[in-house]
């Protein structure tokens, strides 16, 4: 707490400059109190219930030194004190925005990961099918390891926007026969309150982060030594794609908390927890952009590593797991690249 702020006034320039993170206005009247948290960014449900909790207990004080401890005053002295947050920021949001945000973490975090699980086995599973009759040997004959991963990565997400188009199709048809039902209308309303900029966010990260499983399970998937063992290896990304949809949930309720944060900014986490603090307008936008940036990267160095191991990677017969695969793997690579 900063002693020298007394006033609403310096309380609200020090927000301005960032000195403090936020502060709480509590007015009475007539012996009913109410408090407003003013903040630049969407406080956590922790801090608020936090908040609540503790102005509550200090009105159970004050009401208890004033009234007896009676039936009638006991039930106004326990009545909860109201908290509501107050954004100061030119990015606040109306109710129906926030609505409309809350709708899409559901939403966009769980295509996320429905479409790393499904799309991960699918790649790694195809390289292992080939992997396993012998195939493979004949086609890098002919082709090389890079133009075939390109066409291979490239085939699979032609498909994955395929399918995604599909749904959008099937989805537009239905709201259109629909369109006159409350379900749709309210639809429509939050579609049309939905700000641009976070909706290209959000599809950047969606994007980059299904290129970054994908990437990886055909890196995977080459270390497998037949179809059979698929499951087994690609088993620590389907682990941490879990972790990334369970973390999205929980940021959307504590968009704050030490670990959701630092794992908003790991880019196998961040297309689903960077997400979900994004679109609960918990995180500034140089945050995003940073977050964005290193999951950029990661997809171009997945891509280069990728590459760089492919080649000995589907030659490399190797039922030891994957770890001990992975080793062997890294020597083959650096000793033929001498």
């Amino acid at each position: 707490m900063i002693k020298k702020i007394t006033t609403k006034k310096a309380a609200e320039k020090a927000l301005s400059k960032e000195k403090i993170d936020g502060f709480l206005t509590i007015t009475e009247t007539n012996g009913d109190y109410k408090a407003t948290y003013t903040t630049r960014e969407t406080a956590g449900q922790e801090i608020m219930t936090q908040l609540t909790q503790s102005l509550t207990g200090v009105k159970v004080g004050l009401k208890a030194a004033e009234y007896g401890l009676d039936q009638e005053k006991l039930s106004a002295i326990i009545s909860a004190v109201p908290v509501k947050n107050h954004l100061k920021s030119n990015d606040q949001f109306t109710n129906s925005q926030k609505d409309a945000m809350s709708a899409a973490i559901l939403v966009l975090t769980l295509i996320i990961f429905i479409f790393v699980i499904s799309y991960a086995n699918i790649v790694a599973a195809e390289i292992a099918t080939e992997k396993g009759t012998r195939i493979m040997e004949v086609i890098l004959s002919s082709v090389s390891a890079t133009t075939h991963l390109l066409a291979k990565l490239t085939a699979i997400i032609l498909m994955l926007l395929t399918q995604i188009g599909f749904y959008v199709v099937i989805g537009a048809v239905a709201m259109i026969t629909m369109q006159k039902t409350e379900i749709v209308q309210q639809i429509f309303n939050q579609m049309q309150v939905f700000p641009v900029s976070y909706l290209i966010l959000n599809l950047l990260f969606i994007f980059f982060g299904l290129l970054l499983y994908i990437v990886l399970s055909a890196m995977i998937g080459s270390l497998v030594p037949n179809v059979e063992t698929v499951a087994q290896f690609i088993y620590p990304l389907t682990i941490v794609s879990i972790i990334g949809y369970w973390g999205s949930i929980v940021a959307s309720n504590i968009p704050d908390n030490i670990l959701i944060v630092i794992g908003s900014y790991i880019p196998l986490f961040s297309p689903m927890m960077m997400l979900a603090r994004m679109d609960m307008l918990a995180v500034s936008m140089s945050s995003i952009l940073i977050s964005l940036a290193l999951l950029i990267v990661s997809v171009a160095l997945a891509f280069l590593l990728t590459f760089r191991l492919y080649k000995s990677n589907v030659l490399l017969y190797s039922n030891e797991g994957l770890i001990k695969t992975w080793k062997k793997s890294l020597a083959y690579a650096k000793k033929n690249n001498q």
